[in-house]
Formats: C-alpha cells, structure tokens, sequence
C-alpha cells in the first residue's frame, strides 16, 4: 500500500511538473534565419579579384519571464567580429562554430507604457532611418545597458528617446573604455499615406584618444599616431547625428527617402559624414519586391570605423561612393537579394572598390 502512495505522489508530481512545464514552455518562442551569399569584390589596389561564398545563421531564443520581464538570446555563426556575422567556406570543409550574439534582459513595466530598460548584450537601441549603417553596422551588437522611452504626443505625434552607457573595452591597467548615448526624436503621421521622423543623436566615447586598436590591432581608417612604437588613436570621439525620414505610398507602393549627418566633434579635422538614400517596395509574402540606393560620404574620424557598415568600402572611414540594392520574395520568408557597392577607399584621392553580393535569404 505504501509503495502504492508513492508511487500515486510521484504520479501527481510528474503531472505537475509537466503542467509547469508546458506554461514555461507557452511563454518561449524559437526563430531564427540563414543567409547564403556570393560576395564578389574588386579592388584597385590588390593584384587579384576576390569571389567567394559565405553564410550567416542565427539562432533565437525570446523568454517571457513575467509581464515585467523579457529575456532574448541568440547564437550566430561568425569569426569574433563586432561587425559582422558571416561565416566564408573555406578551410576544406572544416566545421563552422557559433557564438554568442545576444543575451540581455527586457524590463518593461506594465504600469509604465512605453518604457524599455535593457541589460547585457542587446540590440542596437538607437533609431537609424531606413536601417542606415552610416554610424552603427546593423551587427553590432552593443553591451551595457540601454533605455528606450516612447509616447503618443498627440492624435498624429509620438516621440522616441534614448540612453545609453555602452562598455566598450574593460580594462585593469587603464580606465575603461566607454560610450555614453543620448537620442531623441519624433514620429509624425501627416496622413495615411505620409509618414515623418526627424531626430538627434549624441555619441561620446571616452578614454579612447591615446588607446590601441579596438580589434585586430586595426583602425579601420580612423587616424592614428605612433606612442613610443605603439598606434593609438590620435583623436577622442564625440560625435553628433541629425537624421530624417519621409515616407509615403503611391499606389500599391511604398517610398522612403532618408538621410543622416554626422559630425565628431572632438576631432579638429576629417570629422564629417552623410548619407542620402532613396527606396520602394511593394506586395506581400511571395512576389514582395524591394528596390533602393543609397550615396555616402564618411571622412577619416567621422565615425567610429569599427562600427561602422562591414560592407562598404570593406568597412572603414575615409570613403565614399555609392550602393544599389533590389530584392524578390520566390515564396513566404524566402528572398533573393542583390546589393552592388561602387565606392571608392580615400574621399579625396582614393581608389577604387567595387562589391556585388548575391543573397539567398530565407527566415523561421
């Protein structure tokens, strides 16, 4: 009798455990995408045309915690790089590893709407127009923590702020090395068919004039001088964005011109950048079409060239030049994409460098 009512308790806890189980596991949602592109450059100043195939997945994971509380993890094929995730084959066929891209926590108070505190390895917080990478690579993956906070102002107005203290290199013999962000805006709906965003962004980096490279001993065009047989940076970084947005529909058509400058203030000379872009899209799941281009101009210390776009110009500053983008959805989350990058490496007497990439993109 005895073995009988423990083994009815360890029944009923089992059951219990599944129920709990199965609640725990209503909350949590998987996704993730894969990217196989062929990535052609030619530069001017290499003996030999580069083509080669690479890929980029990711793995997610969303938790919902409690009403307050997200948590958000990804994995993501890479090499160690802040800017970017892909993954060349190569190397006769050795494996390819994963690496931590997120992993941070939501806090987003029911009681105050609107409001977002984010802690770890996040999302870039701030607004960029049209997903513009002229200050942030659409992989960066910042860490630290960030605030998002956005209110209606109004039956056709909203605004947008944001704050943030991004670490950016921890270090025992020296301070650290860190990034202080502000961000504001404003969202005007002037129609259904008219969309308006207009903002200002504040970027000031601190400790980082005299310090070594950021990453693989690279400066990625920003200036740097030599410290008793040392590269360091030559200028601290505080830099300062203006950005808009317009959007508007034609027919079945969507339109968006954008454009975003950006000043280093820190920086005497060689401290300015812009981009001006235009694109359209249209349809829905199988048959959506997208078309776009954009122009960019980013002197040598404009901007942080690590974080800047990894694509452009072989992601670094003191370039320009020009980029065309077009994509075609061949069924639900299946996408074929170009993008072609006519720039040139050296803003007043460069060279040139060209890029074609050629997607097959798919999502779950």
């Amino acid at each position: 009798m005895r073995k009988i009512a423990l083994l009815a308790i360890l029944l009923i806890a089992v059951a219990s455990s599944a129920v709990q189980a199965g609640e725990w596991y209503e909350k949590i949602k998987f996704g993730g995408d894969f990217r196989d592109r062929y990535d052609g450059i030619w530069d001017e100043t290499k003996d030999y045309d580069r083509h080669r195939n690479r890929i980029r997945a990711r793995l997610s994971l969303k938790a919902g915690i409690t009403e307050d509380f997200t948590f958000m993890s990804r994995f993501a094929t890479g090499v160690n790089d802040p800017a970017s995730t892909n993954r060349t084959l190569t190397d006769a066929f050795a494996t390819k590893g994963y690496w931590l891209d997120l992993a941070y926590f939501d806090f987003h108070p029911v009681k105050v709407p609107g409001l977002h505190i984010y802690g770890g390895k996040m999302k870039n917080s701030f607004y960029k127009p049209a997903k513009n990478q002229l200050v942030w690579d659409g992989d960066v993956n910042p860490e630290g923590i960030a605030i998002n906070f956005g209110r209606e102002a109004g039956e056709k107005v909203s605004y947008f702020l944001v704050g943030s203290w991004y670490t950016v290199m921890e270090r025992k013999a020296d301070p650290d090395i860190y990034m202080l962000g502000a961000q504001g805006g404003l969202k005007i709906k002037a129609s259904d068919k008219v969309k308006i965003v207009f903002g200002a962004s504040y970027y000031g980096y601190e400790n980082l004039k005299g310090s070594e490279a950021l990453f693989n001993d690279e400066f990625f065009g920003n200036t740097s001088v030599d410290d008793d047989g040392t590269d360091v940076f030559a200028s601290d970084y505080t830099l300062v964005e203006v950005f808009g947005e317009f959007g508007f529909k034609t027919g079945k058509a969507s339109w968006t011109a954008y454009g975003s400058y950006v000043n280093n203030t820190a920086a005497d000379s060689l401290n300015t950048g812009y981009i001006a872009g235009l694109g359209v899209k249209g349809g829905k799941d199988k048959g959506a079409w997208k078309l776009g281009g954009f122009y960019k101009w980013i002197e040598a210390d404009g901007v942080i060239g690590l974080f800047t776009d990894s694509d452009f110009a072989n992601g670094t500053t003191d370039v320009e030049g020009f980029a065309i983008s077009g994509g075609y959805a061949i069924a639900k989350n299946v996408e074929l994409a170009s993008t072609l990058f006519i720039n040139k490496r050296g803003v007043e007497d460069g060279t040139d460098f060209s890029r074609l990439f050629f997607d097959l993109k798919m999502k779950f």
